[in-house]
């Protein structure tokens, strides 16, 4: 052990076993000054082995995933799985869009209209308007429909008449028959037997519609033709 002068401070080395007892005193050898040393404690054999020992603690051992986390995994995996499922293979309603039905006038033009007045024995003057219609459709077609109009002066509609391509008035009825057996003639639907009112592909039929009780002339400007329906023959 080592120990230290208490005046000269000079240092010595001390055998510890010299010390038997709890205090013994000592002379330095320097300057015989005389000072106590205290016993050192004894420490026993098996303590001090055991502390001078390296403490290892055990290499850290893997944690297993706890079942409640896997759940929590899985659920959010299981759910994509069965919408892209349920997407996939179950039929869903589906609402199909309505087809609008046609008209069957997107093919049909009207061709060379013409408007002119005719002195009708019953009725007094007439103004009448004729033309044809020509099918372009690649299937033939019949009844088809129209509406004529005649027009003041200031642009409002004077006359209005819905009648049926293919019924044909001759000069000759115009200025005899009376204004409503014209009207019933030519706004009856031909009959369906009659071959004639068949209009094949790229084939014309020829209409003819009167007009009578007219305004003033001078009100009069203009008239106008429009197809409004056919059917498929």
């Amino acid at each position: 052990m080592i120990v230290q002068c208490e005046q000269c401070h000079k240092k010595f080395k001390l055998n510890p076993d010299l010390i038997n007892r709890p205090v013994v005193r000592v002379r330095c050898s320097s300057c015989k000054h005389v000072f106590r040393v205290l016993q050192p404690e004894k420490i026993d054999v098996m303590e001090a082995a055991i502390a001078s020992q390296e403490v290892k603690s055990p290499p850290p051992s893997r944690r297993k995933p706890s079942s409640r986390r896997l759940i929590l995994v899985l659920i959010p995996l299981l759910l994509i799985a069965g919408s892209i499922a349920l997407w996939l293979y179950v039929p869903w309603p589906f609402k199909p869009k309505p087809v609008e039905k046609s008209t069957g006038i997107e093919q049909l033009h009207l061709v060379e209209t013409r408007g002119y007045f005719v002195e009708n024995q019953k009725a007094g003057q007439l103004f009448v308007i004729q033309g044809r219609v020509r099918n372009e459709f690649s299937q033939p077609r019949r009844w088809i429909h129209l509406r004529a109009k005649i027009y003041t002066s200031d642009g409002e509609t004077a006359r209005q008449l819905d009648f049926y391509a293919g019924n044909i008035l001759s000069n000759e009825q115009l200025q005899s028959m009376t204004l409503d057996k014209l009207l019933a003639f030519v706004q009856s639907q031909p009959a369906a037997k009659n071959q004639a009112q068949v209009i094949g592909p790229r084939q014309e039929v020829s209409f003819t519609v009167p007009f009578g009780d007219l305004p003033e002339l001078t009100q009069l400007s203009d008239y106008s033709v429009e197809i409004l329906a056919s059917q498929p023959a």
